[in-house]
């Protein structure tokens, strides 16, 4: 009676390990499939994204604002700094920025 208890445990144990593999196997592939569902969109979007950058051509545009500004006297460019111009509008821009981000929330969530 004793060898048989002893050997259904076994079998018991045997069982729920090779059931615990199948569990374990089976959420690794789940994962991947879900790993490459949303990777194989995301890359082509990216790819996508990518190529309209590399599409549009700054260099000249890059080139005539640098002439433009190398054009100015030196006191300009130096009152232009001294009044931070520059770290102003990018301040300005990162606000502006924020706020149509922020304005995306709908309103019932951000209200207490």
């Amino acid at each position: 009676m004793e060898a048989i208890a002893v050997l259904l445990i076994r079998v018991v144990s045997v069982l729920s390990d090779f059931i615990i593999l199948i569990a374990k196997w089976a959420l690794t592939a789940f994962v991947w499939v879900l790993g490459k569902t949303l990777f194989y969109p995301f890359d082509g979007l990216l790819t996508c994204i990518s190529s309209i950058f590399n599409a549009i051509n700054l260099s000249t545009f890059v080139a005539s604002y640098a002439m433009n500004w190398a054009g100015l006297p030196t006191q300009m460019i130096w009152l232009i700094n001294a009044v931070a111009i520059p770290q102003g509008i990018s301040i300005l821009l990162a606000a502006i920025t924020i706020r149509m981000l922020i304005n995306l929330i709908p309103a019932a969530f951000t209200r207490i």
